[in-house]
């Protein structure tokens, strides 16, 4: 089900995130007063070496990461997509992608953000 008709204000945009590192970085958050659907996660190993990569679905509200994917093996110059995928976050809920090793990962996300009214 897409938020899309459901009458409400909302949008649909494509977020990126570069790692070069091997923090976690919140490639997205969901704002707040609003509610996203998760469509589309691609990560791209732009590196000249084979990188593993963990992806965590953060929830806020429990304070918890649900690891997505984890010990993924990428090749260098090698993707996994998700594209047929639909995840609802709350707001302050992330996205992280970590990666074992320093290299280049690049991630792209589309989601839906549907504005909450708060009241």
């Amino acid at each position: 089900m897409s938020f899309v008709n459901q009458g409400k204000p909302a949008r649909i945009k494509s977020v990126y995130g570069h790692n070069t590192g091997t923090t976690a970085e919140n490639v997205y958050t969901c704002p707040p007063n609003c509610v996203s659907e998760i469509t589309f996660i691609h990560i791209v190993n732009g590196g000249s070496s084979t990188n593993t990569v963990e992806i965590e679905w953060y929830i806020s509200a429990d304070t918890y990461a649900s690891h997505f994917l984890k010990g993924k093996s990428i090749n260098a110059g090698d993707y996994i997509s998700f594209n047929e995928i639909d995840l609802v976050l709350q707001a302050g809920d992330q996205i992280r992608v970590t990666p074992t090793g320093a290299g280049h990962i690049d991630t792209i996300i589309t989601a839906t953000e549907t504005f909450v009214p708060v009241g």
